[in-house]
């Protein structure tokens, strides 16, 4: 058999499985996005364990219109930058996404949606992907003065052969409420709101950023008890910092729940 180019759609739904695997890994997607746009107020809903419906909305610095057809297509970002030689140093990404893949990936896989409004002003646009096929940009609604609102409907619509590896609705949904919670834990300064199936199982407000903050975020999240018996960790050598809260020796458990490791906010 000879050798022959795949179509573009194609290539971009293959490439989208090393992106999305399931509800649970674009959910986290679009979550780093929204914290990378600035925002201080990220709200999830999902339905159907996250294949029937995703919305994820913020108060981000958001898009103008030019560039909402930009971030649907691959490897197009605003997260780096090449110096004045044309070089791009990966060594020095201070932000936790920048590839540009999550959204066009999604996009290639599912019906997506995408409205936002600039803070700089300006009226709303939104766009609109569906199994690759890529809408105009158009004038749209928006509930708030700025930021955006990524909605994502039918997940592997457009690949049904990967359905048949998603777990139940129920699993998935815990997989979206455990990936809310980890965000949570390391943006203490950014409120989360998370609605399964329409009802509201996580409605966590912005804490003051730092340890007293963090603890606050711990305690809603790990219970009370965790806050008592907590011993705040900050050590550095050789430009390493460790920060954080260990349960004492007295507040143990029988295995690995409740042990959480960021690195850099991921």
């Amino acid at each position: 058999m000879p050798i022959r180019r795949l179509p573009p759609e194609t290539v971009n739904r293959i490439a989208a499985g090393e992106v999305v695997e399931r509800p649970a890994s674009a959910i986290k997607e679009l979550v780093e996005n929204a914290l990378d746009a600035g925002a201080t107020r990220i709200e999830v809903q999902a339905d159907g364990g996250g294949l029937t419906r995703i919305l994820i909305a913020d108060d981000g610095h958001g898009m103008a219109a030019d560039q909402l057809a930009l971030a649907v297509e691959r490897h197009a970002t605003s997260k780096l930058e090449a110096d004045d030689a044309g070089d791009v140093d990966l060594l020095r990404i201070s932000t936790l996404g920048f590839r540009g893949e999550a959204l066009p990936s999604i996009g290639s896989v599912a019906r997506l949606t995408i409205t936002s409004r600039p803070r700089e002003g300006g009226d709303a646009h939104q766009i609109t992907v569906e199994g690759g096929d890529q809408r105009p940009v158009a004038p749209a609604g928006f509930p708030g003065p700025h930021g955006a609102r990524v909605e994502v409907r039918d997940l592997f619509y457009a690949t049904p052969a990967r359905l048949k590896f998603m777990k139940s609705e129920r699993s998935e949904a815990m997989a979206i409420s455990e990936e809310i919670k980890r965000q949570a834990m390391a943006h203490e300064g950014v409120a989360f709101t998370l609605d399964l199936d329409g009802k509201t199982t996580l409605r966590l407000p912005a804490e003051h950023p730092g340890d007293a903050g963090r603890l606050k975020r711990l305690a809603a999240l790990l219970g009370r008890d965790f806050e008592a018996n907590a011993l705040l960790i900050d050590q550095a050598r050789d430009n390493v910092r460790l920060t954080g809260y260990a349960g004492l020796p007295t507040y143990s458990r029988g295995n690995a729940g409740h042990q959480y490791l960021f690195v850099n906010g991921r």
